[in-house]
Parts: C-alpha cells; structure tokens; sequence
C-alpha cells in the first residue's frame, strides 16, 4: 500500500501485526531522506501505534500539513527514530 504522495513509498502488514514493513522508498522522497529504508519497519508515526498498512496510510494523510513528523522504526532489530520533514507548500497568487 502506498503511503502518502510526498513520502512515494510502499509498505505491508507484518506478521505479527507489529509495525509496518518498508517496501520500497523513492530515492527523492520525503522518507529517503529522513532516512527511512526499505526492510524498515515502522512502529510508531507521529506518536500513534502503528499496527497495520492502512493504519499508516491515514496517519500519513492526516500528518501532511505539519511540517515535521516523527517516526520510530526498526531497522535490523534495533530501534530508530528519525523526524521526516513535509515539504512547505508554497502559495501563489496573482498580483
């Protein structure tokens, strides 16, 4: 399941429905360079228990106007935190 446009990102279910497995990571995307990987799993976003795909998903969507977003992890057993900054969306407008 993708995760959120900014973030170009694939994830699944763990077995044990314990986190979130990182699938794929754009090398462009906000999550490469908060440097999340694939193989990660995700286990907390933005302070919420993350449990499933679509868990994450909404997590993700509702995390998209706050500029930083903080994500634990485990990558090779051992915990990680990492703070994946959102793009400012910048505004335009006729003059």
């Amino acid at each position: 399941m993708a995760i959120a446009q900014n973030w170009a990102s694939r994830a699944q279910d763990t077995e044990d429905g314990k986190g979130v497995k990182v699938l794929y990571v754009d090398g462009e995307s906000t999550a490469a360079k908060a440097g999340i990987k694939e193989g990660d799993i995700i286990t907390r976003f933005d302070g919420k228990e993350v449990n499933s795909a679509p868990v994450l998903a909404e997590l993700a969507r509702e995390a998209k106007e706050k500029r930083t977003v903080h994500v634990n992890l485990l990558r090779d057993g051992k915990a990680v935190e990492v703070d994946v900054q959102n793009p400012r969306r910048l505004k335009t407008a006729d003059l």
